[in-house]
């Protein structure tokens, strides 16, 4: 009987070593398609095989370090601080599970904590970011690759508490430590923008355009800082190199839609957001982007049907929704405008440039009493400090005159801001005008505001609907 029993629990033995085996094995098939996934940019991929092999074995630090990455860069790409508080506790669950010894787990926490601190404005993320860093860096025996690694985390931190050129030696450093870093190429240009020093930002993105020849991002990111500085052709030049290279790169059809579109290039403009729209469906941007293209069109009702899907894509966007109130106001439903207006004044009350429009399409609907609490912020406030969007506020309300509203004009700090201000001040008027009759002196100033060529702004593109030019 009792060798019957020793030889049941050899037998029970044996069959649970070759169990376990076959876990392990599995374990490890898992985790390398994670990891190949996390490569690939599938992060969503990545977190749903790291999370299979946590429920096996939730202390399976491997395992915890690539579920901590991918819920870092989910958080990243859709601004979600909960995605990265996941992140940042399995991160530190992967240290504490026997994790500690490997360099290469303190960068989703450092990254997690950077991108923490940028979502919520708060300076002690990034302060724990120096210190981490400072303690990883002292570690003996760190690879050029890690060490590079560990410095651009700590620039990005630097570059959060405004330290620019403590951030610039970390990029520096890193790129000296490890050349092929991408990362810092591009960090240390983005920091030399942020520090003003625009010769040597555009000298760092070249650098990193010689460096990596084939890489479609650094020639979308010097295109867009090119775009940025005026040099339209020269960006468009950058952001065909980026699209030859990889033909799918939505990010640079819009972005070359863009340059078009500041180039007045306008049907290129909108069949390069189409392209980007093809390739990504549900970016809400792209809609936004070619809603707008579309509005300088005179295409009102393929704007509104745009704005329309940027919202439903991020129903909190307080920008897509002012500006499908825009569009509204243009096919003159103002009362699909004035919600529009309010929807995105409740999504972020600081959308304070909406209030003239706000007063001015109560008036039209005959809607006084919705005046006096747009009114009341800008008559308590003192005259001195009122803004420009408080004088075209008390014009619209009758409370100064046309000719108060050109001389306001001329506080603008320069001629840039004069020439716009001066466009929306004679929108106003022309509006004004309009609404009491006055349609021959209307239209003369509506044709002031197109020879203001402020091409962007709303006033601009209400007054190309006005005159039909």
């Amino acid at each position: 009987m009792s060798l019957h029993g020793c030889a049941s629990g050899l037998l029970f033995v044996i069959v649970f070593a070759g169990f376990a085996a076959a876990q392990d094995a599995e374990a490890d098939k898992l985790k390398k398609e994670a990891e190949a996934a996390y490569t690939a940019g599938d992060f969503a991929k990545c977190l749903e095989l790291a999370t299979r092999v946590l429920t096996q074995n939730p202390k399976d630090h491997r395992a915890l370090n690539l579920r901590a990455s991918a819920h870092v860069e989910l958080g990243v790409v859709r601004h979600d601080v909960k995605e990265l508080r996941l992140g940042i506790e399995d991160a530190r669950e992967s240290l504490r599970s026997g994790g500690s010894g490997e360099i290469d787990y303190y960068l989703p926490y450092m990254h997690g904590m950077n991108s923490l601190a940028n979502l919520e404005g708060r300076k002690e993320h990034a302060d724990v970011v120096l210190q981490v860093a400072q303690t990883v860096l002292a570690r003996p025996n760190l690879t050029a690759e890690q060490k590079a690694n560990v410095l651009f985390q700590r620039a990005a931190a630097y570059r959060h508490l405004k330290n620019v050129d403590a951030a610039a030696q970390d990029y520096q450093a890193a790129i000296k430590s490890f050349p092929g870093h991408l990362g810092a190429h591009v960090g240390l240009a983005e920091n030399y923008v942020v520090a003003g020093q625009m010769d040597k930002a555009l000298a760092a993105f070249s650098a990193a355009v010689e460096m990596f020849p084939n890489t479609p991002i650094v020639f979308n990111n010097r295109g867009l800082f090119l775009q940025q500085q005026g040099r339209l052709k020269e960006a468009i030049t950058d952001f065909n190199k980026a699209l030859q290279i990889e033909p799918k790169f939505a990010v640079a059809y819009a972005n070359r839609g863009f340059t078009q579109q500041a180039e007045r290039n306008l049907p290129a403009a909108e069949a390069d957001y189409s392209e980007a729209i093809k390739l990504e469906p549900k970016h809400p941007l792209f809609y936004s982007l070619r809603g707008t293209c579309r509005l300088s069109q005179l295409n009102i009702d393929g704007a509104i049907q745009d704005y329309n899907q940027a919202i439903q894509l991020d129903p909190q966007n307080p920008v897509a929704m002012a500006d499908l109130g825009f569009a509204k106001y243009f096919a003159r439903d103002y009362a699909g405008a004035q919600a529009a207006f309010d929807q995105s004044m409740a999504a972020n009350p600081n959308m304070r440039y909406l209030n003239p429009w706000r007063a001015w399409v109560a008036v039209l609907q005959g809607k006084l009493d919705a005046l006096p609490p747009i009114l009341e912020p800008t008559q308590k406030r003192p005259e001195a400090d009122r803004d420009w969007i408080d004088q075209l506020v008390l014009f619209l309300n009758g409370k100064i005159s046309e000719q108060d509203l050109v001389k306001a004009v001329e506080k603008a700090a320069n001629a840039n801001l004069k020439n716009a201000q001066l466009c929306e001040a004679y929108y106003f008027i022309a509006e004004r005008r309009a609404q009491a009759g006055d349609k021959a002196n209307a239209t003369a100033f509506y044709q002031q505001v197109l020879k203001t060529n402020a091409f962007d702004l709303s006033a601009y593109r209400g007054a190309q609907f006005a005159t039909r030019n």
